[in-house]
């Protein structure tokens, strides 16, 4: 089996509207996207087939841009968690025929992160 991985990053504002801590309130994060991909076979060049860096860095780039230096819930609502900005991501991944996807990562701060898989 081979994994690779990429990542992406975007600062963005949210709000939690529902939240009882402080998230409720307007803040911010630099988030970092990791976007894994898995498989067993290798195409004639040694690349994972179907997951070529550079195909896959363009993907998630195109898709992280409409998130950077944006406030998230006029984008995506009040489910601004990373929690479902993993999911979102990953779904967007799907939808673009990203076919290996493993899973997506999202970094809220150096220290947390959540993942969303199927």
């Amino acid at each position: 089996m081979f994994r690779i991985r990429i990542e992406d990053d975007f600062d963005a504002s949210h709000m939690i509207p529902n939240h009882a801590g402080k998230c409720r309130n307007l803040h911010g994060h630099f988030y970092k996207v990791e976007v894994f991909s898995i498989g067993n076979e290798l195409d004639d060049n040694g690349i994972l087939r179907d997951s070529d860096f550079i195909d896959l860095k363009r993907t998630l780039s195109d898709i992280v841009s409409k998130y950077d230096h944006k406030h998230l819930n006029d984008i995506i609502g009040d489910d601004t968690t990373a929690e479902n900005i993993a999911k979102i991501i990953f779904k967007e991944l799907k939808d673009r025929d990203i076919k290996k996807l493993e899973k997506v990562r999202i970094w809220e701060s150096p220290r947390n992160y959540a993942e969303y898989w199927e």
